[in-house]
């Protein structure tokens, strides 16, 4: 399962969990840290690839139901070695409202806290969005405009993912499987081959604008210079 931290991986990811035709981790150790690193420091996959590679072909062993499925979301940035070694691997994304996302992102110090350390990673960083370019300014930028540069690079990440394999991707929006819950679960059973129907998450509308008093007005605006679009224009792919 694929995305960016704080746009519903977590949700889908115990909505599947249960069900019968699938055995699934949630960020478990070492993979999830193993993933994380080679997302955020490319020059280090040489040295744990082969180890990641290792750990998922141990899962598939350990895993007598029909799926196995992972929750380490930093895998967006994975795919193609992934899919190198596992061909028939599928992946499923879910993107949110960039809004929310940042809203989020700004309010969990664990999220936010790659903002902080940034430079100790490698520049330019696909995983927080920093180019040659934006780097020398990085720090005088609001930790809104950071969160939107990086929500910006994994969408559009997702989008090129969704293009490049399509049929071993299925990329779907927090707000569609919110509003139409039961024609998105259809989606993602006849991606994964499921017989057995997904059991409907419990659904809270209300978090759904809960960005909105987490916000500046300043904030919004920034957010909006950065990813593009505004709330509405998002809603439209979305919805």
């Amino acid at each position: 399962m694929i995305g960016t931290g704080r746009s519903g991986t977590h949700w889908l990811g115990h909505t599947l969990e249960h069900h019968p035709e699938i055995r699934e981790t949630i960020e478990v150790k070492p993979i999830f840290k193993w993933v994380k690193q080679i997302a955020t420091n490319p020059a280090i996959k040489a040295e744990l690839m082969p180890k990641l590679i290792k750990a998922y072909k141990k899962q598939l062993v350990r895993s007598p139901k029909k799926i196995y499925l992972d929750k380490s979301h930093p895998n967006i940035w994975l795919v193609e070695d992934l899919l190198q070694a596992f061909p028939e691997a599928q992946f499923l994304g879910i993107i949110r409202n960039p809004f929310a996302t940042i809203s989020s992102m700004i309010e969990h110090k664990r999220v936010s806290r790659w903002h902080k350390e940034w430079k100790d990673l490698p520049i330019p960083n696909r995983f927080l969005g920093i180019t040659k370019e934006i780097a020398p300014t990085y720090d005088e930028l609001s930790l809104a405009e950071q969160c939107a540069i990086r929500w910006k690079s994994h969408y559009e990440r997702m989008q090129e993912v969704e293009r490049k394999f399509p049929k071993n991707s299925l990329i779907m929006h927090y707000e569609s499987l919110a509003h139409n819950t039961s024609k998105e679960l259809q989606r993602i059973e006849q991606f994964l081959g499921l017989k057995q129907p997904i059991t409907a998450p419990a659904i809270r509308t209300k978090s759904l604008d809960k960005w909105k008093a987490g916000l500046s007005e300043a904030d919004i605006e920034s957010i909006k210079a950065v990813v593009g679009m505004t709330d509405d224009a998002y809603l439209q792919l979305a919805i």
